[in-house]
């Protein structure tokens, strides 16, 4: 009697595992569905581009379209370049050489990243535009004359304030990668009669690709993005005139031409990206990996520290500073204080709340698609779900102006229940953001054994209970750096937001953008320190996990 009941034992067991390395229909159906949400609005706005009529591309490709591409592209350039250099210098200085507070610094040039571009480009316009800036005015005092300072207008002011706000993009990758690559390879390197600064680029650049292609990429794709920066520093970029059709012109065929383009753009900036990665993929095998042992500046030392000081108070110090001034002043003028506490119908504290909310609803919906498309990409590689995985992240290519102009046209003809109601900007939120949930979720499921939700199922436990009862608690603290991560550019997302928000819905983007653009910057002050205080809150979560994470790894 025993061997049958074996038997029966060992063929359930059979089954079980065969039914988990089995592609789940269900799984693959809710992962497809998501790929179509995302799909939606991209095809429709190509859609729109391309059948906007003969007549609106003659007239952008007379007029505009060859301008604004070169305007955006060496704008592009200027500032992936720039942030390259400023990324991979301060790295290297904070993690492989003695700079004099350095534990202190590798915070410092990462909180930049809680700052939205265009508040910097709020505080640096008031210090130094041609006309009325402080520091102009207080050097016309001190010498009695007009004194010549950098403007921060144009072109190279814009490539400034987008380099000093997008550098830590590369800065963070390059640096995670300083401190995991292994002293072997440049000391064999110095073994061969290599110099320090030919090993420097013929070893450890090569060995930082992925995070500097990365790291170029969304610095790249975040000017493609950017409108308020531009807008306020009176630089023309697709962005900027893709807004300026929709709400001020209203000419929604130009808007999808130029946006078509822009997309088409970024797409292609991806699919570079992709190229240049290949198959590559760098792996340390020798057990005893040590840290590269960290180099003496000597007399370097202290120009090394006034230069990583310098970005540090140009980027946070300078910035944080003026909003906490202009916030005291604020509040101590009753004027400006009730203009800041009221205005129209709403308060201060309605603004905080709908950032808060809408950005928080963002993160759930975010990281709930993102669950099915990762478990697919992670436990059944594929073709099919590899391809699902990355057009799921084709939000980096979806610009908030564009995915804006697609929704409008969307709802309008297919969804008008939608059409003025918060549930539109929260739906713009999570198509342009789910890259980084569906990323995060991704790693945190690379890094969890399949062995343990085998377990599960071999205990008769169904795939649905193993997700809720094994996975999703095991891979939390990745689904919740994902989520932090959504928040925290739902929170700063401009241009979206003042396109799709109804009537009496205002964020704390919005109310800063507003007063600023009237030029009541002291009016938008608290507003916007408010708005930098609550960004640093996941941005703090994100830097504590990624520091823990390189500890125990």
């Amino acid at each position: 009697m025993g061997r049958p009941c074996g038997n029966y034992e060992t063929m359930r067991i059979f089954n079980i595992q065969r039914q988990i390395t089995a592609t789940s229909p269900r799984l693959l159906a809710a992962a497809g569905l998501v790929a179509l949400f995302v799909a939606v609005p991209l095809g429709y706005i190509l859609f729109r581009a391309a059948t906007g009529g003969a007549q609106v591309w003659m007239r952008l490709f007379e007029t505009r379209l060859w301008d604004l591409l070169c305007n955006t592209l060496v704008l592009m350039l200027i500032v992936t370049s720039g942030a390259l250099v400023t990324g991979v210098s301060m790295a290297w200085l904070t993690e492989r050489t003695d700079l004099p507070g350095r534990a202190v610094f590798r915070w410092v040039l990462a909180l930049p990243l809680a700052i939205p571009a265009y508040i910097g480009a709020i505080v640096h316009l008031a210090l130094l535009r041609p006309r009325g800036g402080l520091i102009p005015q207080a050097l016309a005092a001190l010498f009695g004359q007009p004194v010549p300072t950098p403007s921060p207008l144009g072109l190279w002011g814009a490539a400034f304030i987008l380099t000093l706000f997008t550098f830590p993009y590369v800065y963070l990758l390059s640096g995670a990668a300083f401190r995991n690559m292994p002293a072997a390879l440049e000391e064999a390197a110095r073994s061969f009669g290599r110099t320090a600064w030919q090993t420097f680029w013929q070893v450890t650049l090569p060995a930082l690709r992925p995070g500097l292609a990365a790291g170029a990429l969304l610095v790249a794709l975040d000017i493609l993005a950017e409108y308020g920066t531009v807008a306020l520093l009176r630089y023309e970029t697709f962005s900027s005139a893709i807004f300026v059709q929709l709400s001020g012109r209203f000419d929604r065929s130009a808007a999808a031409v130029l946006s078509g383009v822009l997309v088409l753009l970024a797409i292609l900036i991806l699919w570079a990206e992709i190229r240049v990665q290949g198959r590559a993929r760098f792996t340390q095998v020798d057990s005893g990996w040590r840290p590269a042992a960290r180099l003496p500046l000597g007399k370097w030392k202290w120009p090394a520290f006034g230069l990583v000081l310098g970005i540090c108070a140009a980027s946070l110090l300078v910035p944080v500073s003026v909003l906490t001034f202009w916030s005291v002043s604020a509040l101590l003028d009753p004027q400006t204080l009730a203009s800041v506490f009221r205005s129209g119908s709403q308060g201060f504290a309605h603004f905080a709340w709908n950032s808060l909310w809408s950005s928080t609803l963002a993160a759930i919906l975010a990281v709930t698609l993102s669950v099915p498309v990762a478990l697919l990409a992670v436990r059944y590689p594929s073709r099919l779900s590899r391809f699902i995985s990355r057009f799921c992240q084709i939000g980096y290519a979806l610009p908030g102006v564009v995915i804006a102009l697609s929704l409008v046209l969307l709802v309008n003809r297919f969804l008008p229940f939608l059409y003025a109601t918060p549930l539109i900007v929260v739906m713009a939120y999570v198509l342009r953001h789910m890259p980084q949930a569906v990323r995060a979720s991704q790693a945190a499921m690379e890094r969890l054994s399949p062995t343990l939700e085998e377990a599960s199922r071999t205990l008769g436990r169904t795939s649905l209970q193993t997700l809720f009862l094994v996975t999703i608690p095991l891979v939390f603290p990745g689904l919740l750096a994902g989520g932090a991560l959504v928040f925290l550019t739902s929170l700063k997302e401009l241009p979206a937001t003042l396109l799709l928000r109804p009537a009496g819905f205002d964020t704390l983007a919005v109310r800063v953008w507003i007063w600023a653009d009237e030029g009541f910057y002291m009016q938008a002050a608290p507003a916007a320190l408010l708005l930098v205080l609550v960004s640093a809150i996941p941005l703090s979560f994100l830097l504590r996990r990624e520091k823990i994470f390189n500890e125990r790894a």
